[in-house]
Formats: structure tokens, C-alpha cells, sequence
């Protein structure tokens, strides 16, 4: 039978000629890119439970989606056990830890290996599925969360900013990854991380207030639902950092609406026109005429782009001119920062919203601990050598107790040894008395049959 088709074809991989600096060149690439883990310690209410998988979701595609969270003798782990399972094997360069008492929510961002950890008190969140809640269209597309997002930070000044401030808007950038422009695909850019710093009053709050905005939580300190008292605003100012998370969505500009439309499979009403041509170009029953655009291109003109790659969407080709709009897809966090700290959380206080300290104070508190920390050096030197002597006595006792067992049964299998040689003794004795007796009275048998023969002879 004949052999149908083409001639197979073997298809062929690319063939490194170096293996080791092909590896080496992807690991380093791989390295670049931030990879982050987000968990809760402690225990929540079931809304921030709800949060910290919102967080993963604007962390994607870099991130653990399915991280359990870590414990110890019942107790969580601590953000150096974390770093000390993450970071080396697994390539994690930020943790973000959420917490949660009685009067408040903290959020931890903490750089791996060596530090800082940056301190967040949320004071008002609000989840994905209550954003999408209130919208009239809500944007869906899991496509879109297999790239990284574009990361803006609004408002965090220039050189002359405070130090802490840089820290907040550097540890922002370093959290996703860098964009390249001369390389990046334009289908690629599909999410938007916003970051904005505002100055806004103190509040005191002393109960939990009714917000405008459909299910945003307030985590405020004294948060009481049976209180009505209105909240104290005074004249000082702090600055607030406000997270949103967007997409970027794409539509074609300079096309009829009903055009536009019908590109993007959306089948109209025809029922009661003769043709399609009246449903472009309007005839009556209500129709509009050609060339009508949206209200939404009409007054923002700002937003219109000429695409220099294909996007996402129909009709979004290359060459095309499309508008830009932006659809946020939760969550929504408002945050202040409280305190910078170097290392892991351990380490000395670099920066407090609350404390402020002289340098003098400052010195005394790095004296203090630099003594705690020695005194705990040494406590732990102590009982570590207490530890070895206590095991090398073990030991010990273990040896002699393992001679003082061989030097038993040594003198068991000698004294057995001396028995079996007596026994061995008296045997032989027995035998040869056994035997000499046996010769006796061979004798005595053979004289006595002398006789007998003497006698038969005299008889005869």
C-alpha cells in the first residue's frame, strides 16, 4: 500500500553550543525579575482573608497563587523563616505579610534577605467582587493577569523628597518587574498599578462610619458599630498612599458606532429594517446618521492613540487608531506608612510616623540593643556548650556502658570456655576409667574358662 502524504520532516531544536553560559545567561535573566509571596500571620476576619487573594491577583503572574501560610508550634512564622525557605530555593524577593488585633490591619512589605521591612497600617480597603459590583460593564479576562502590570507612582516628588518617602516609591518599582521599551510587545501592557501618595487630615475615629463608596471596609482604631459619634478631624496632615489596580482596554476610534459594533460581534437588532445599509447609515425609525461616535470620543479626545502594534480586541490592528480607557478591577487600598525597619522586622527603627527621637536617644536605644543582642549571643553561647557537654557525658556514659557490656559477656564466654574443657576433662576421664574396667573383666572371664577346661579335661 502506498505511503501517503509528504515526506516527514524531523523537526529540530535549537542547538546550544555552550549549555553552561545558555544556563547561565537564563538564570541571570530569571534573577532580574521579582518574584513576591504574599500571606497572613496571625488570624483574620474572612474579608481580609479575601484580600490577601486580591493582592496576589494584582502580583500575578510573579507570585505564589497558592502559598499556605507557615506555622511553628502552633505559632505563624516569622518573616526570616519565610525569607529562609523562599528567597534561596525559590527565588522570592519580597514578602508582603498581612496581620490583623483588635483595633487595626497592618500590611508588611519586607525585602529579602536582608531587609528593610516597611510597616503599613490599612485604613480602608475594598475587594474585586465589590468593585465589580457597582460597575455597569466589569472587565474579565484572565489573559490579562499572565503579564506583569505597569507600575505609576504619583506624587512622590523628586530629590528633595524625605527619605522615607524615596524608600516607599523605590520598594513600589522594585516590587514588579522592569519594563523595557525597546523591547516590550505592546500586547503585553494589558494592567495598570497605580500608587498615589496624598496628604489628607487626621481622623480620630471613634466609630465605624457609613462610606460613600459600596463595600469599603474601615479598619480605623475604635471602630465600634454601636457607637455614634462623628469622627475628629484635626488640622495636622499625613501622607496617605492610595493602591489601585486597573486594564487597559482598547477601542477602535473614527468608526460609526453601529460599525464598531457589529466588528466586535455584537449582532443588532435587524428585524425591522430591509437592509443593513440602513442600520449603518440610518433611515428613519429613530436611527441615528453616519459618523455618529460615542459620547465617551467626543469629549475626551486625549485618550486617542495610533496603535504601532495589534492589541487585544477587535479591530485594534496595527496602524489603527484606538482609545485608551482604564477599568479598575480591584482591590482598593488606602495605607499609611508607620515604620521602617532594618533586616526582617528585627532590626533597628529607621523611621517612625509616631516616635520622634533625638540623636542622643537614638545612640542609647542602639547601645541598648547592641547589649541585648550580646547578652543574647552569649546566653545562646552558654547554653550551646552546655549542650555539647551535656551530650559529650552522654556519650561518655554510652561508651562505658557499652565496654563495661563487652567486658561481661568477654568474662562469659571465658568462663564457658573453662567449663566446656573440665566437662571435656571428665568425660575423657569417665571413658578411660570405663575402659579399664571393661579390660578387667575381660580377664577375669578368660581365667575362668581356663579352669573349666581343666576340669572338663580331668572329667574326661
Amino acid at each position: 500500500m502506498p505511503r501517503r502524504g509528504n515526506r516527514r520532516r524531523k523537526a529540530r531544536t535549537h542547538v546550544v553550543e555552550d549549555e553552561k553560559t545558555a544556563s547561565a545567561l537564563v538564570s541571570s535573566e530569571e534573577n532580574k525579575i521579582p518574584h513576591s509571596a504574599v500571606f497572613k500571620r496571625g488570624k483574620v476576619v474572612p474579608e481580609v482573608n479575601e484580600l490577601i487573594l486580591d493582592i496576589r491577583q494584582i502580583m500575578r503572574p510573579y507570585t505564589a497563587l497558592e502559598l499556605k501560610d507557615a506555622t511553628i508550634r502552633n505559632k505563624s512564622a516569622t518573616l526570616a523563616t519565610y525569607s529562609k525557605h523562599l528567597a534561596g530555593p525559590m527565588g522570592v524577593t519580597h514578602l508582603l505579610a498581612i496581620n490583623q488585633n483588635k483595633s487595626r490591619v497592618n500590611l508588611r512589605i519586607a525585602r529579602t534577605p536582608a531587609g528593610p521591612t516597611l510597616l503599613f497600617n490599612v485604613q480602608k480597603f475594598s475587594l474585586c467582587r465589590q468593585i465589580k459590583a457597582v460597575q455597569r460593564r466589569p472587565f474579565s479576562s484572565k489573559a490579562a493577569m499572565d503579564h506583569p502590570p505597569i507600575v505609576v507612582t504619583n506624587n512622590f516628588g523628586d530629590k528633595d523628597i524625605a527619605p522615607h518617602v524615596k524608600l516607599m516609591r523605590i520598594t513600589f518599582q522594585k516590587m514588579f518587574p522592569a519594563v523595557n521599551v525597546a523591547t516590550v510587545r505592546l500586547s503585553d501592557v494589558r494592567r495598570v498599578v497605580l500608587f498615589n501618595l496624598i496628604q489628607q487630615p487626621v481622623t480620630v475615629h471613634t466609630h465605624t462610619s457609613t462610606d460613600a463608596d459600596a463595600g469599603t471596609y474601615d479598619t480605623g482604631e475604635n471602630n465600634d458599630k454601636n457607637n455614634n459619634e462623628a469622627n475628629i478631624t484635626s488640622n495636622a496632615m499625613e501622607d496617605v498612599v492610595e493602591v489601585r489596580h486597573y486594564a487597559i482596554k482598547a477601542t477602535p476610534v473614527g468608526v460609526d458606532r453601529k460599525v464598531r459594533r457589529v466588528v466586535r460581534t455584537k449582532i443588532p437588532n435587524l428585524g425591522k429594517l430591509n437592509d443593513i445599509a440602513e442600520y449603518i447609515v440610518g433611515s428613519g425609525n429613530g436611527m441615528s446618521t453616519a459618523g455618529d461616535v460615542s459620547e465617551s470620543e467626543a469629549e475626551d479626545e486625549t485618550t486617542h492613540v495610533v496603535l504601532s502594534e495589534k492589541y487585544t480586541g477587535r479591530g485594534n490592528n496595527k496602524s489603527q487608531k484606538s482609545a485608551l480607557k482604564l477599568v479598575e478591577i480591584g482591590p482598593r487600598l488606602r495605607m499609611k506608612l508607620v515604620k521602617v525597619e532594618r533586616g526582617l522586622g528585627g532590626g533597628d527603627v529607621m523611621y517612625h510616623a509616631f516616635i520622634k527621637k533625638t540623636a542622643a536617644e537614638v545612640k542609647a536605644q542602639k547601645k541598648k540593643v547592641e547589649e541585648a543582642a550580646a547578652l543574647k549571643k552569649r546566653r545562646r553561647e552558654e547554653q550551646e556548650s552546655n549542650v555539647a557537654a551535656k551530650l559529650a557525658a552522654k556519650e561518655e556514659k554510652k561508651v562505658a556502658k557499652k565496654a563495661r557490656k563487652e567486658e561481661r559477656e568477654k568474662e562469659a564466654m571465658d568462663a564457658l570456655r573453662k567449663g566446656g574443657i573440665s566437662a571435656a576433662q571428665s568425660d575423657d576421664a569417665e571413658e578411660e576409667e570405663a575402659n579399664d574396667s571393661g579390660s578387667t573383666g575381660s580377664e577375669n572371664s578368660s581365667d575362668s574358662g581356663g579352669g573349666a577346661e581343666d576340669v572338663d579335661d580331668n572329667w574326661g
